[in-house]
């Protein structure tokens, strides 16, 4: 209904832009003489234009569901349009072409919510220093579906990740050379004559395992700082 006051002619040319033909056909009959006459042919035309737009439409949807074309559903469900066009058809292609674009919708709020459950598991596993598994988590997301939101989420989270997995590397190549730095030298004896020098003092090799648990312990302390 229009405003009152409105010009009429802005809410006849509103209602057919908005394929609202009822509403438009109303404010036709509102006119007289060849003015009428002329606006109910005109929403005729264009009732019949947009109705084969629609069933074209129907058809259209039809085909990218068989093709499982999920994009191209989602982009149509939340065109404007693609609801008044649909009210055009009939109840039979009506509910198909509504039934696709209802599944569209409700796969990507899936991976949606999948994506969300993969990137908190990435999460959680950076703060235990587990790159092998955040980024695992994280190459299951598919982009496709996500908001803007998530994508910048994702993105931070493969950054983090990232780093974490250079830094992780990086200390392993530390210490891997501290304890090759503090191996026993196969020339330090027998067993029996590393265990303690002639002067009643720690060998070599006992002073190898001391390095050795100061540098595992150097290690554990800085992949706990790591992971705060």
């Amino acid at each position: 209904m229009s405003a009152p006051g409105r010009d009429p002619s802005e809410a006849f040319e509103e209602a057919l832009a908005n394929l609202e033909f009822a509403q438009a056909r109303e404010l036709a009959d509102r006119q007289e003489g060849s003015r009428k006459d002329r606006m109910l042919e005109r929403v005729t035309a264009e009732r019949v234009e947009a109705t084969d737009r629609a069933e074209k439409l129907a058809a259209r949807i039809q085909f990218l569901a068989r093709a499982d074309h999920y994009e191209g559903l989602l982009a149509l469900a939340e065109d404007p349009t693609t609801g008044a066009l649909l009210a055009l058809v009939s109840r039979e292609l009506r509910r198909g072409a509504t039934l696709h674009l209802d599944g569209a919708l409700r796969r990507r709020k899936r991976f949606r919510e999948a994506a969300e459950r993969h990137m908190a598991a990435a999460a959680e596993a950076l703060v235990t220093f587990d790159t092998a598994r955040a980024i695992s988590e994280l190459d299951k997301v598919d982009k496709r579906w996500l908001t803007k939101a998530q994508r910048e989420k994702l993105s931070k989270l493969r950054s983090q990740t990232d780093q974490a997995a250079a830094e992780r590397k990086e200390i392993e190549t530390r210490t891997a050379e501290v304890l090759r730095e503090h191996a026993p030298h196969p020339s330090n004896g027998t067993p029996a004559a590393r265990k303690r020098t002639p002067g009643g003092g720690r060998t070599r090799g006992s002073g190898c395992l001391g390095s050795l648990a100061i540098a595992l312990a150097v290690l554990t302390l800085t992949l706990l700082a790591l992971a705060r």
